[in-house]
């Protein structure tokens, strides 16, 4: 069975259908903070780094 996060429900990859939930290695799921408030500002506040995820330029 699987188990979606919070993070997950947000995750541009689960919404496309890209991702199936099942793989470890997906930031939805390491990410200790609320992904979809850092994918909004485009700003991780847990590495204190800018985001350059799904940039079209």
């Amino acid at each position: 069975m699987k188990v979606i996060p919070k993070n997950c429900e947000s995750c541009p990859e689960y919404i496309k259908g890209q991702c199936d939930t099942l793989t470890d290695k997906c930031m939805c799921k390491r990410c200790p903070r609320n992904l979809p408030e850092c994918l909004i500002t485009r700003y991780c506040r847990e590495t204190e780094s800018v985001l350059a995820y799904g940039r079209d330029d």
